[in-house]
């Protein structure tokens, strides 16, 4: 069955891990450091953190010194641009059914429901970015 919002541990991870790297006062944290913060693996954040690189949301530092760094400001950097870099395109397809068939009832058993869920979860994703959600970290290097 279809959910209706879901939200991966990778995509999990990245949302954080981001959040994290915006409210670092040095402008770059390590893996490793997310990884403390979060106690989360560090191979699997460093998969995600590798996701985020190639969708040109974050930068590789490599040394003694290295580490992970914006690409963007803060605010150019929404969660929904975090999201698809993990997931790819977030869907708004609203049928449970997957079978190809026309739906049995003449409307969705569900009414509108289903469909205003996904469009609010999609608008709060395209307006909040990095810096709206960097006041509510605690997070402090």
């Amino acid at each position: 069955m279809k959910k209706i919002i879901q939200i991966s541990e990778a995509v999990s991870l990245a949302l954080h891990g981001m959040g994290i790297l915006a409210s670092s006062e040095t402008g770059r944290v390590t893996v490793k450091e997310i990884a403390e913060i979060t106690q989360t693996s560090e191979a699997h954040l460093s998969k995600v953190f590798q996701r985020l690189a190639k969708g040109g949301l974050v930068l590789s530092i490599r040394g003694p010194k290295g580490g992970f760094e914006l690409a963007k400001p803060p605010e150019e950097i929404t969660l929904l641009d975090i999201y698809k870099a993990i997931e790819g395109e977030l869907t708004t397809e609203t049928c449970f059914l997957q079978s190809g068939t026309p739906c049995p009832f003449g409307r969705c058993i569900f009414g509108n429901l289903v469909e205003d869920l996904t469009r609010q979860f999609l608008e709060h994703l395209e307006k909040t970015t990095l810096r709206d959600i960097k006041s509510n970290l605690s997070y402090k290097q």
